[in-house]
């Protein structure tokens, strides 16, 4: 990887974990398809899968009085369970395919949640059903594309989810699923992270912790709506680049 690359990736990932801690959700959905064009499907989703265990941990203890631990297990557990089959289908998968299903994971997310947001249907946010038919959602999101968020974003929406609480229980949710991930895609493939520069893993990790910090600053300066059309303006322009290079694989 040259060094224009590099400092592209860590570039984003800054801007990733900053969007996440504005936001409270988002870095997969943000980073994958910028990652998955820089440095190719299955190096991107693996990178996007061990960064999205480091950021979640570094928040933790911030939120962790408004964690639902009930709903971490409810929406961890079948998220696990589906990931074997879910990263056999993304190791044997040529990449092309695996460009398109990120943005259309993420395009998907975006557009269902904007539209279910404008109508008054609700389901049970303590339902067993829906808990589980997200956390699948979920799981198999986060191994083929990255981005796990979308059937989460999804749920939240049709439950009327706290924010607050939302935000809380999704970040040992996001430690559990990016984990297993990240640990049944190397097990399967014997790993394929990308070749980066020590320098550029040192500075994601960078990136990651100084991220947290300006989100925080930012946050306390920029009203919601700003910061929640930004972030689906970059999610889709992502999940568009994603899209044109999948499609010219296919072709």
């Amino acid at each position: 990887m040259g060094i224009t690359m590099a400092i592209s990736v860590v570039a984003f990932i800054l801007l990733a974990a900053t969007i996440q801690r504005i936001a409270g959700l988002g870095f997969g959905m943000i980073l994958a398809p910028f990652l998955v064009v820089l440095i190719g499907a299955h190096e991107g989703v693996m990178l996007v899968n061990f960064l999205s265990i480091i950021a979640p941990i570094l928040v933790l203890p911030r939120i962790w009085d408004d964690i639902e631990w009930r709903k971490v297990l409810w929406l961890g557990i079948p998220a696990v369970l589906i990931m074997p089959a879910a990263a056999w289908i993304s190791v044997v998968s040529p990449p092309g395919p695996l460009y398109v299903v990120v943005a259309g994971l993420v395009l998907f997310g975006l557009l269902t949640s904007m539209l279910l947001s404008r109508i008054s249907a609700a389901v049970d946010g303590d339902g067993r059903a829906a808990q589980i038919i997200t956390g699948i959602g979920s799981g198999v999101g986060t191994v083929l594309g990255g981005v796990g968020g979308p059937a989460i974003t999804i749920y939240a929406v049709l439950s009327r989810w706290p924010i607050m609480r939302m935000v809380a229980t999704l970040q040992p949710l996001w430690i559990l699923i990016s984990a297993f991930s990240f640990g049944i895609k190397w097990a399967f493939d014997d790993g394929q992270m990308p070749d980066m520069p020590w320098w550029a893993w040192v500075g994601s990790v960078v990136s990651i912790v100084l991220g947290i910090w300006v989100g925080e600053w930012v946050q306390r300066r920029v009203d919601d709506s700003t910061v929640r059309r930004f972030v689906v303006f970059l999610a889709i322009l992502g999940s568009l680049l994603a899209m044109g290079t999948g499609i010219r694989l296919l072709l």
